[in-house]
């Protein structure tokens, strides 16, 4: 795995009991956002979802196919 990505901790939602997280591409320092068009960054309630979507693309891009 690379260290492209990092989780980081965000405040959660006012009176929420529980942890939010997201993701920061440390090649540009910018938090990585939710799908387009929509600008807030992609939360993830849970640290361990927040690392399978790490894990899931740090991995590099297959090798294409030859006919």
């Amino acid at each position: 795995m690379s260290d492209r990505y990092g989780i980081v901790p965000v405040d959660a939602p006012s009176g929420a009991g529980y942890p939010v997280w997201v993701i920061q591409d440390h090649t540009t320092g910018h938090l990585v956002k939710a799908l387009p068009p929509r600008p807030e960054p992609l939360r993830f309630y849970s640290y361990d979802q927040a690392e399978r979507w790490v894990s899931a693309n740090e991995q590099p891009l297959p090798a294409p196919e030859t006919a």
